[in-house]
């Protein structure tokens, strides 16, 4: 009715609400971050001077440079589906454009707990599952809603053990639902683990197996949605699952838990774990645990009885890095039945409709003049003048005071080739 095309990405229905926009920047996402690996390989292999001598330092070089240029093999194959191999744009204007290391729940985004599902975490895993176990209590689960699947294991699990009638598992990530699909279908993926704080030079770049003990049970269904623009119909769902969702959200949590209230059927529970680190620009909205109970409680719920436990996170053999985060679960059983949430616009409707005219906003006028000054200041670069010089013509074009020209200058170019160098630039 709404004449939108909702295409499917290696055989799973991608049910974004503008699917041919989401569609687009998750493949210039993919590009830029493969751009990046690109790059990032070619600064290793420049790194690689004569003038290194140390053979462990060489070997580390020798061993991250092999591994991000694989890395990107091996990604660009697991996320054909999403069309990497089509043409892509130079490497510059997706950095420009802010493509190659994306806000908020970018690409690679908890890439690590791919490692950890699949391979080296399996006390981790069974701590979580045991947790949401718990939650769920004898009861059966039903017709299940996972909203977050992440790196599948916890999904898996539940397959596995609890057997719902039906399992629907969402999430926004290609990369993420591209790998599970294959996990769960009995294959096996090698992809590199690059640990924070590597152990030894061995494990700066590790190629590890990942693979699921066993082909999933049937009655699962993956999807490609995004958790606060759920595509689900109205009583859908015996049981909601959350699994460290809830505090990454653009969405409200009281907005959200309306949401969760409609695809329950009458006295569905909805199951909530993870560290609620709300940490959103609006500082009404960083909720503390007693403001999450009084939200959940005032949108149709009732029964909940938050519980904290200390789980291990991220803590890979091959790193020195690793945590402990205290996970609050609850379990919270639909009692009243709400209208759907009153339609909110989270963005201005030129940004949601891409033929509408961009306003000219005061904070982009402002962006305006920065661009500009900053394009007018390299254009000033040919190869011949100096700082000096260049800070000369800014005085002449009474840009900037005598006395502020110099020093702004060279802090500016400073900090260009300190950006630079940190992103695969070459010195000189």
């Amino acid at each position: 009715a709404c004449a939108v095309d909702y295409p499917e990405v290696s055989g799973l229905p991608w049910l974004f609400a503008a699917p041919a926009l989401a569609l687009g920047e998750w493949r210039a996402r993919a590009h830029g971050f493969l751009a990046g690996l690109d790059t990032q390989a070619s600064r290793y292999r420049a790194a690689l001077t004569d003038a290194v001598t140390r053979a462990s330092t060489r070997n580390r070089l020798k061993l991250l440079a092999a591994a991000c240029t694989d890395h990107g093999r091996r990604l660009r194959a697991l996320l054909a589906p999403l069309g990497v191999e089509a043409a892509a744009a130079a490497p510059e204007l997706y950095a420009a454009l802010g493509m190659s290391l994306p806000a908020g729940q970018g690409l690679t985004s908890y890439y690590a707990n791919l490692h950890r599902d699949w391979c080296w975490g399996e006390a981790e895993n069974e701590a979580a599952f045991r947790v949401l176990d718990q939650a769920i209590g004898a009861a059966a689960p039903g017709r299940t809603l996972l909203l977050g699947v992440g790196a599948g294991r916890l999904a898996y699990d539940l397959l596995l053990r609890r057997r719902p009638e039906t399992l629907v598992a969402a999430d926004v990530n290609p990369l993420f639902l591209c790998a599970v699909q294959r996990l769960f279908a009995g294959e096996r993926l090698e992809l590199y683990e690059f640990p924070l704080a590597p152990r030894d030079v061995e494990s700066h770049a590790i190629l590890r197996s990942l693979q699921a003990p066993a082909v999933a049970p049937p009655g699962w269904h993956l999807i490609f949605a995004d958790a606060a623009q759920g595509p689900f119909a109205d009583a859908a769902f015996d049981t909601v699952i959350t699994p460290w969702l809830i505090d990454v959200l653009d969405e409200d949590l009281a907005t959200f838990a309306r949401q969760v209230n409609r695809w329950l059927k009458p006295g569905g529970r909805w199951v909530n774990t993870g560290s609620l680190s709300f940490a959103a620009d609006d500082p009404v909205r960083r909720y503390a645990l007693e403001e999450v109970v009084e939200i959940v409680a005032s949108t149709g719920f009732a029964g909940l009885e938050p519980r904290e436990e200390a789980l291990p996170y991220l803590c890979s053999p091959a790193s020195r890095h690793g945590r402990v985060e205290t996970v609050v679960t609850f379990t919270a059983t639909k009692c009243a039945a709400l209208p759907a949430p009153a339609t909110t616009r989270r963005r201005p409707e030129w940004l949601e409709r891409t033929d509408r005219p961009l306003p000219l906003l005061p904070g982009l006028q402002r962006r305006q003049l920065e661009l500009r000054v900053l394009s007018y200041v390299a254009s000033l670069v040919d190869g011949r003048r100096s700082i000096q010089d260049v800070s000369r013509v800014l005085v002449e074009q009474r840009l900037m005071a005598t006395e502020e020209a110099e020093p702004t200058v060279r802090a500016f170019f400073t900090r260009l080739y300190d950006e630079a160098m940190s992103t695969g630039g070459s010195s000189a």
